[in-house]
């Protein structure tokens, strides 16, 4: 399973992601849909490990990914 809880990015004055908290079961299909400039690939660069996030947790199979790197959560098998 992967989730979010209340993850936000800030860039500078400007917040791109606003407090998002999402579960996906394994196996299912989600889909995250919005206008341009929504933060659709904000929120996804920080599953991935692209940004960190301002605030708020990233869980992969109940394990906090929040802080690792790019290549380690690869790893784990998210990219």
């Amino acid at each position: 399973m992967l989730s979010t809880s209340e993850l936000t990015k800030r860039f500078g004055g400007l917040t791109a992601v606003n407090a998002v908290s999402l579960d996906v079961e394994k196996g299912s299909v989600k889909a995250i849909i919005g206008p341009n400039g929504s933060g659709k690939t904000t929120f996804f660069n920080l599953i991935t490990g692209v940004f960190p996030p301002s605030a708020g947790s990233i869980f992969f199979q109940g394990e906090d990914i929040s802080d690792l790197s790019m290549h380690e959560r690869t790893r784990k098998g998210i990219s």
